[in-house]
């Protein structure tokens, strides 16, 4: 299914970050690499559709010729490397789902907010011609920003909101495998980030005191403390506006968790094509997890994990 036209449309731009980040982690010197480079950006001021980091003058161009757009009426939230790149960028092969500028949007920056999400007209046209509503949303793995809760919740206060989780142990690790990538050749500068071990056992030493201090900017122990968070999106959208989802349960199958995704959004139930490979999945072969760094994750977590339990009714069984 790789080959399909839509896919090369709304994931080429996850592909161009990966080529671009693994060159930053080539032999190659910068010089060697400069002619692919530069095609590359060429490719990029132009796609459909961002992981991020739009072309400015697309973003001026889009304010400038019209400010009468939608505003996302579904939000797709979770904690960095929960797997909802993959998930909402699928979403988006939906017929009845329109496509936004970016995957991930600055919602505190309020003059360019519009700027990034398809104009009423486009969308008074999709509903001549589609039977259901027609639906657009919103995406940001910031689950704890209680800021950008608030601004959604004033841009819609209707929104359906999808909270993705995942194994807080197997997120840790994940993310600890995106801060060597994201570090490329600087990484010989920050000694407890080399070694899985050693990134957490540090971690656990600063805890609750200091914040590890992180490339992407999310604190690795807190960002996989969810059921705080959870409670207050729940209380801010209402229990019936709130969908929770085990990202395991995805990556295990990926049509039924589309099937209850669609049946929340009330949209018409349809087999979504699937890519063949983990949207947005780091390249890199790195040690595997100790039993020690596992098992002294699993015992931090656990009186966490307990209470996502508790306010959720469900078990997921996480290590």
């Amino acid at each position: 299914m790789k080959n399909n036209p839509e896919f090369n449309n709304l994931f080429r731009s996850f592909e161009l970050a990966t080529v671009y980040r693994e060159m930053a982690h080539s032999k190659k010197s910068f010089l060697a690499n400069l002619p692919r480079l530069i095609v590359m950006q060429l490719e990029y001021q132009f796609l459909p559709y961002y992981f991020g980091g739009v072309p400015k003058w697309r973003v001026w161009m889009r304010r400038f010729l019209s400010k009468n757009r939608v505003v996302p009426d579904y939000v797709m939230i979770g904690p960095m490397k929960s797997g909802s790149s993959d998930l909402v960028s699928h979403l988006l092969l939906h017929p009845n789902i329109m496509v936004p500028l970016a995957k991930e949007i600055d919602a505190l920056k309020g003059k360019d907010w519009h700027a990034y999400y398809p104009r009423v007209k486009e969308k008074e046209q999709l509903e001549r011609k589609r039977s259901g509503p027609i639906r657009c949303g919103f995406l940001e793995p910031a689950i704890h920003d209680l800021r950008l809760m608030e601004k959604l919740y004033q841009l819609n206060p209707n929104s359906k909101i999808i909270i993705t989780l995942r194994d807080p142990v197997a997120r840790a690790y994940s993310q600890w495998k995106w801060e060597v990538f994201l570090s490329a050749k600087s990484l010989e500068k920050r000694p407890y980030f080399q070694h899985f071990s050693i990134f957490i056992q540090r971690s656990l030493e600063l805890f609750p005191s200091i914040a590890m201090n992180t490339v992407c900017g999310f604190p690795v122990l807190e960002t996989g403390i969810y059921h705080k968070a959870v409670e207050l999106w729940i209380k801010r959208f209402g229990k019936e506006n709130v969908m929770i989802i085990d990202v395991a349960e995805y990556f295990k199958e990926r049509q039924p968790v589309f099937k209850k995704i669609q049946e929340f959004l009330d949209l018409p139930i349809i087999s979504i094509p699937e890519y063949d490979k983990k949207l947005n999945e780091n390249p890199m072969k790195l040690e595997q997890p100790s039993k020690e760094s596992k098992l002294a994750l699993s015992e931090f977590y656990s009186p966490y994990n307990q209470r996502l339990y508790e306010l959720l009714g469900t078990d997921f069984g996480w290590q």
